[in-house]
This record gives C-alpha cells, structure tokens and sequence, in this order.
C-alpha cells in the first residue's frame, strides 16, 4: 500500500527481468514538524490544498514528494506550475539541492521509476506511464486540450490567478487535485484562494 511516510516500497517496473522496486518518499525524505499538517493533508486525498509557509519552508520539496506519491498511485499527468517557465527551470529543473548534492527534482523522482527524462520540455515520463513537467503558469493558454490529474501551483501569489481558474475544471471532471504553494504577499488572489480552503 503506499503511504505518504517513509518506508513504502513500490514496484517500479523491470529491469533486466527483475522487479525492481523503490522506497517513496525517496532518500529516506520525511517531513519536518511544520510540514506535517500540510503533508497529512495531502494524504488524505484533499482535493485543494493551500499551504502557505514562509521562505526556505520546503513548500516545493513537499510538493515534489506528494508528485511523485500521487504518479506512482494513480497514471496520469502531473504538472509542477511556477510563475515564468524559466524561472521554473531555474528554481527546480537545474538548481542543486546544497543538502543532497542532487538536482532538486531528483530528489523526489529517482532513477528507478524514470523511463525518459525530456531536458528541454522539463518532463519526466514514469515507467509505469504517468508524466511529470514543470511549466509556467504564465502560458497556460499554450496548454489548452490537455489533462492534467495533478497540479502544483508554486509561488501562487506571484502567479496568474487566471491558470488555475482555466484548469479547475479540467481537475474537477478528472477527478484531479491541486495543490497552491506560496509565501504570502499581501491580501491579493492566494490570501483569498487561502482564506477559501
């Protein structure tokens, strides 16, 4: 069964002729006291989540790790949404995570559940055939007829409140949840997006 705690070993495909298998959250992750409430919250199912967390919280990394959960429960596309598309490569798809030495993506998505890793559209495509992309939230009308099962939405409040509007409900007929990561800044649309859940 997986669990959104350490220690779930998930079949991640075969290799070789043998069932590989991996332990998500990867590299022996595990929430920090402040980030339990809103992990515990994602696994419970919640079909909206606004976390609101100072700087250097680990929004991101909490989202990264449900992502990676959430791929591995239910095939589908999951997006990782920031403001600009490249700020998304900046912050997430290229940035060394200083603690692990590894691409900050990397951390959540280890090599045994990769099947391809597409550099210059920012997507991961899983082996057992769900995808995960970083975009910007700055286009999403460039991403009109897909179906994403999963968003996060990083640095909410200094992104269009106009995507998610779009692809509510797109998440809503697929049965899809999204999650709005951010500090705050000021009483603009996630303070009210964060006062409505």
């Amino acid at each position: 069964r997986l669990r959104h705690r350490p220690g779930y070993l998930h079949p991640a495909g075969v290799r070789g002729g043998t069932l590989t298998s991996v332990t998500l959250p990867a590299y022996d992750w595990a929430p920090r006291a402040h980030q339990m409430r809103g992990w515990n919250a994602l696994a419970s199912g919640v079909s909206t989540a606004v976390l609101a967390w100072h700087r250097r919280a680990g929004k991101d990394e909490v989202a990264l790790h449900n992502a990676a959960i959430k791929a591995m429960q239910r095939v589908g596309n999951y997006w990782h949404l920031l403001p600009m598309q490249e700020q998304a490569r900046r912050a997430l798809w290229e940035s060394v995570n200083p603690k692990t030495g590894r691409v900050r993506w990397k951390d959540a998505f280890p090599d045994e559940i990769i099947q391809h890793v597409d550099n210059q559209g920012m997507k991961v495509t899983f082996k057992n055939g769900s995808t995960w992309q970083l975009l910007g939230s700055d286009n999403y009308n460039s991403l009109v007829g897909t179906t994403p099962v999963g968003m996060t939405f990083s640095e909410a409040a200094l992104g269009d409140p106009m995507a998610y509007a779009f692809f509510r409900p797109i998440l809503l007929e697929n049965n899809g949840w999204s999650v709005h990561i951010s500090s705050t800044r000021g009483r603009n649309h996630f303070y009210k997006l964060f006062k409505t859940y």
